[in-house]
């Protein structure tokens, strides 16, 4: 399932009711500072961590962020809404109390999302750029549903011989599966 559209109305940065139309495709956002850039990422942090965006975890954003998630010049007569949706139809809404409590409603598409391979934030490209070549396969691992290589390769590079490297080798949840592959002979 892909995300179509997000709309945000009175939510961080945005004024009123606005749209980033993703045309179901993966999506850069860049402009001027103060631009609202970050305001269509956080309204997708929101929905899919339960009414949590991390940058905004700090005392001055209030016990449920309130002082944070909503748009200080909203009208009191206006609601703070999110509206993200999805291929197919879908889609999910979250309606932001002042108080910071929320409503979300919907299909719940974005529960079993990993948030990191969903959002990737400035100081998280910056950190891949001057990592170390594996920081950098750690990274990417996870980007193309490969994690489960990451512990047997960090054990593979401690491997201090031959026998060891085998017996790594061979108790990876990766490589266990195959081994009924291999020939048996008899003694």
């Amino acid at each position: 399932m892909r995300i179509k559209s997000v709309e945000i109305t009175w939510f961080r940065g945005a004024a009123g009711s606005v749209m980033l139309d993703t045309v179901l495709k993966s999506v850069v956002i860049y402009g001027e500072n103060g631009a609202g850039k970050s305001s269509f990422v956080d309204a997708v942090e929101f929905v899919m961590s339960g009414g949590k965006i991390r940058h905004l975890a700090h005392e001055y954003s209030g016990r449920r962020q309130e002082k944070g998630i909503i748009n200080t010049h909203k009208p009191k007569d206006e609601k703070t809404k999110l509206i993200i949706a999805f291929d197919g139809g879908a889609q999910e809404t979250a309606e932001i109390e002042t108080d910071g409590k929320y409503i979300l409603a919907g299909i719940n598409a974005m529960k079993d999302w990993d948030l990191g391979r969903t959002i990737l934030r400035q100081d998280e490209v910056a950190r891949f750029i001057h990592g170390t070549k594996g920081e950098k396969y750690s990274d990417l691992l996870p980007l193309f549903g490969l994690q489960e290589l990451e512990v047997p390769a960090a054990n593979l590079t401690k491997a201090t011989s031959w026998p060891q490297f085998c017996l790594i080798l061979i108790n990876s949840p990766m490589i266990r599966p195959m081994l009924w592959f291999l020939p048996t002979t008899k003694t």
